[in-house]
């Protein structure tokens, strides 16, 4: 594939509808080998460091770390489904609660495996479970390797936010664009973080303290209505966002309903593309085109008046009132 996304270094798949197929290709090159020869690693480790090129002897000690992180989730996983079956639910969720703080994992294989069929009631399992999918889906959301295909920054540049301006981020996650565009329209503007999910906010909520950015305001919402107010919404942004929608059209017409004179609503989403070129992204019955897109808009008088070709891997429109 041309302008290929670099790969995250770390392998894990935590569950989440991008995850899956996005880490199968993002694993290393060491983890996709049959082997891992663990002393050919560390020989490479020692002569690296021995010419002091510490960048290679980092890539080494990095590869050794990763695979004995694997193989230490896989052995506590593996506890935990043993106290399970053995009756022995308090160590079982100990177990888990462990492999949850060592690293990435599966909260599908958890949540699917019988062997913890009897505690998927217990509140101390659902916590742990809640807790494994929160940690993957903040490294889906907030992994470096992001920005090669997402372009922030560029999408920041293009979009130009003002000073007052009053932005809604729906589907803001963490807040990967809900904090640069606080930091953009200033303590005179107001962003709307919108999302479904009350544990992610209240990670973005924390963070917005620390950094001091009391222009955000958190809204949580149903999957189906962004709940903006009408007629004061400047720029209504979706990234990653469009394609978990239904009903695009009904959508589309809140999104118009909520816009202030002369507002827009920006949507980044997906270029849909078949698995064997790109392995990643959203599910076959999720992905959507730009074209599907326009027309949705269209229903709610809403046009494309410009477009942005940078995205090697999604398209970027923006959309105003007819």
């Amino acid at each position: 594939m041309a302008n290929a996304v670099p790969a995250p270094r770390r392998r894990a798949s935590v569950g989440w509808l991008l995850i899956p197929a996005l880490l199968l290709a993002a694993a290393p090159l060491w983890a996709q080998a049959t082997r891992f020869d663990r002393a050919a690693v560390e020989h490479r480790l020692a002569e690296a460091e021995a010419r002091r090129d510490w960048t290679a002897a980092l890539e080494a000690a990095q590869a050794l770390n990763e695979h004995a992180e694997e193989e230490h989730l896989e052995a506590l996983y593996r506890v935990a489904r043993l106290h399970a079956l053995l009756g022995e639910a308090e160590r079982a969720c100990e177990s888990l609660e462990r492999l949850q703080q060592a690293g990435l994992f599966s909260v599908q294989r958890v949540r699917r495996d019988e062997a913890f069929a009897t505690l998927r009631e217990e509140p101390r399992f659902k916590a742990v479970t809640q807790a494994i999918w929160l940690k993957g889906y903040l490294w889906l959301l907030e992994r470096p390797e992001r920005d090669a295909y997402q372009e922030p920054d560029r999408i920041m540049d293009a979009l130009a936010f003002r000073p007052g301006e009053r932005v809604a981020d729906i589907g803001a996650g963490s807040g990967y664009f809900t904090r640069r565009i606080s930091r953009a329209v200033g303590p005179t503007g107001v962003v709307w973080a919108v999302d479904i999910r009350p544990e992610i906010l209240a990670v973005l909520h924390e963070r917005a303290r620390r950094e001091g950015l009391a222009n955000i305001r958190l809204q949580q919402v149903e999957p189906d209505d962004p709940q903006l107010p009408a007629g004061r919404v400047d720029t209504a942004l979706m990234v990653d966002t469009l394609h978990y929608v239904k009903d695009r059209a009904a959508y589309a017409r809140k999104l118009r309903a909520a816009l202030a004179p002369g507002g827009r609503v920006v949507v980044i989403d997906f270029v849909p593309k078949p698995p064997a070129e790109r392995p990643w992204g959203p599910p076959p019955e999720q992905k959507m085109s730009r074209e599907e897109v326009d027309a949705a808009m269209a229903e709610a008088g809403l046009v494309a008046v410009r477009a942005h070709a940078f995205l090697t891997e999604q398209f970027f429109v923006e959309y105003r009132p007819r």
